[in-house]
This record gives structure tokens, C-alpha cells and sequence, in this order.
């Protein structure tokens, strides 16, 4: 997801309101990412118990085909406790009726206004409940809401479970001294059912229209132009590209729609011929459809996720792009203004 919106934010034109947005999405996922790796680590820095199993990113199904996700769940023999993650700072309020999370300033004025987490946690706490029965089950399930970054909350109710990133470690520690509850056996077929029943998230294609159809610098997101035969260059940086292949199409198939056909890969990127297109769609895991000039290719994101090629492609660019963010700036600082479009 993150590569997914980090290639939407660098296609999609500056004057292009849903870049904006998109921006604002990729900090929000960037910061709950940050602190679930810091509450994950606190509770990774607690000896535990030798059957005691953190599970994270959890998603299961109910009846009908609603789903639940849970940031961190920590098995043991005391039973599952729930930690719904925050990486929200500031000055913090809780306010009921409506239950929500109010963000202020020093003289009480609302700054921005969230979902309860305390309810988020309790409503995942009563789905997984259910979902342990429907799957033959039982465990006790208690739920927490940790802010990982340590804010200013105001007031908290008597026996509301908030904690901050500091208490996380007595917190774990007092979880694993309850009174057993499930045996070792019961305790592992759990966390081995929760772990095979879950389903990855993969809101895919996420139809983000405007964006910029092209090969683009993997220094710093500006269009590639043919070169040779065999190369793309930079118009901006004058990097040469050998194979924008693997990354131009994820993007095409987590931007736009989950299917490409041969013309399509054809106009991409100069090719002359099907037999170039299909070699080209090769390399990546697609199932192809139709025959001939009329064949299309197919996105399979369960097969995406988690084929190593498309793995080592996208921690490639996150990686590079970070560290080149600097450097080059984003592909927003040469876009041509509204008025110039």
C-alpha cells in the first residue's frame, strides 16, 4: 500500500486535488506503521512465556463477509489480549456522546477530531470473540488502546484501558501472570488458525484516475523518453533505465485496473511487437486472458504480495526513493502549473 500511494503521489500532476489527499493518506498510514513497530517493540523486549505468540496485522472474516483487523494480538496462556495502536500526539481528549478522540490546543479549542479508539478496540475485541467461536474456540479476549508516542491526555476515565508507549512492558508483563486460561495446545492451535485464516488487505486497483501513464526515473520521478533500443533516459536527471518494465506495471495495476492487454503494453513502452508485449508481461505473475491481438493480461494481488520479484521491486524503490527524496525532490516540484497545463 504504501509503494501503491508513493506511485500515486508521484504520477498524479501538482494542480491534481486528489494528490493532496493521497499525501495526507500515506502519513497516516506511515504513522500508524510507525507506531505499531514501537508498541510491537516494547512487548519484543519482555521475556515471555515459551508458547506466548505476537501476532500482527491480523485480518479474519465473520458471517456475511464483513472483516476485522487488529493491529498486535498477544497470545498466552492467560488468553489474547488486543492492542489497538495510536501514533497521535499533542493534547488529547475523550469525549462520549458521540464517542470520539478530540485533539486540542492549550486553551481547550478542537484541532482535529478521531474515531474512539477505546470503541475501535472494544468492537475488535467482540469480533474476534465471535470469530474464536465460529472457528471452535475458546479463549478469554481483553483489549487495550496504547498511544505509541506518549501525548498529553487530559483526562482519562477510572478503569478506561488507555496506556502509553512507557506502560506497554508492565502491561505485557501483568497479561502473562493472570491465571492460565488455555493450555499450551489450545494456545498454539489458536495463533496457527488465526495466522491461516487471515486475509491481507488488498484494496486493489485503487482506480486513482489522471495519473501520469509513462515510465518514470527511479532517482527522481520524472518521465522517461526512449533512448535505444534496449534504454529509457531521464528528461530531468538524464538517468538511463534498462528495464522500467516490473515497476510501471505495478503501478498500472494498483493505480488504474487489474488488467493490461498487449496494445496497451505495446504504447507503453514502445514496443513494435505482441511477442515484445508478451515477454514483457512475463515478468510479472498475470494470468492472460483472450488469444492473439485480443489477449489481455490479469493482475492476481494474492500472487503480487507475495512473489518475490514484485517483493524485492518495491522494497527496492522505497528504499531508494527515500534516500533520493532529498536529492531530486518530488515529481510535484517540476510539474507545469494549472495555468500551464
Amino acid at each position: 500500500m504504501e509503494f501503491a500511494l508513493e506511485q500515486a503521489i508521484e504520477r498524479l500532476p501538482a494542480y491534481e486535488p486528489k494528490r493532496a489527499e493521497t499525501e495526507q493518506t500515506l502519513r497516516n498510514l506511515r504513522a500508524g506503521a510507525a507506531g505499531e513497530r514501537k508498541v510491537a517493540e516494547a512487548i519484543q523486549s519482555v521475556a515471555w512465556p515459551a508458547h506466548a505468540v505476537l501476532l500482527r496485522n491480523i485480518s479474519l472474516s465473520l458471517f456475511g463477509g464483513s472483516r476485522f483487523q487488529m493491529d498486535l494480538a498477544f497470545l498466552s496462556n492467560s488468553g489474547i489480549l488486543l492492542l489497538e495502536c495510536k501514533q497521535i500526539g499533542g493534547r488529547l481528549r475523550f469525549h462520549s456522546g458521540p464517542a470520539e478522540l478530540r485533539k486540542v490546543d492549550e486553551e481547550g479549542r478542537i484541532l482535529a477530531v478521531y474515531d474512539c479508539p477505546v470503541a475501535q478496540m472494544q468492537d475488535q475485541r467482540q469480533n474476534l470473540l465471535q470469530w474464536l467461536t465460529m472457528a471452535g474456540f475458546r479463549s478469554p479476549v481483553y483489549g487495550v488502546v496504547v498511544f505509541a508516542n506518549n501525548p498529553i491526555i487530559e483526562e482519562i476515565k477510572s478503569g478506561m484501558p488507555v496506556f502509553k508507549l512507557r506502560e506497554t512492558r508492565n502491561l505485557i508483563r501483568h497479561h502473562i501472570g493472570q491465571q492460565p486460561m488455555i493450555n499450551d495446545r489450545e494456545l498454539n492451535q489458536i495463533a496457527d488458525a488465526m495466522i491461516s485464516h487471515s486475509i491481507p488487505y488488498l484494496p486493489f486497483p485503487l482506480k486513482i484516475k489522471d495519473f501520469i501513464i509513462t515510465p518514470i526515473c527511479f532517482d527522481c520521478s520524472s518521465s522517461l523518453k526512449r533512448h535505444s533500443e534496449r534504454s529509457w533516459k531521464c528528461i530531468r536527471c538524464g538517468r538511463i533505465e534498462y528495464k522500467p518494465y516490473i515497476l510501471t506495471l505495478l503501478a498500472w495495476f494498483l493505480l488504474l485496473r487489474n488488467t493490461i492487454t498487449s496494445a496497451e503494453i505495446m504504447r507503453l513502452f514502445g514496443l513494435k511487437t505482441h511477442k515484445a508485449a508478451r515477454s514483457v508481461a512475463e515478468g510479472l505473475p498475470l494470468k492472460k486472458v483472450g488469444a492473439g491481438k485480443a489477449s489481455a493480461y490479469a493482475a492476481d494481488y494474492k500472487k503480487l504480495v507475495s512473489t518475490s520479484i514484485v517483493l524485492d521491486a518495491v522494497q527496492t524503490w522505497l528504499e531508494h526513493n527515500r534516500q533520493t527524496k532529498d536529492q531530486y525532490g518530488s515529481l510535484k516540484d517540476h510539474q507545469p502549473a494549472a495555468k500551464d497545463h
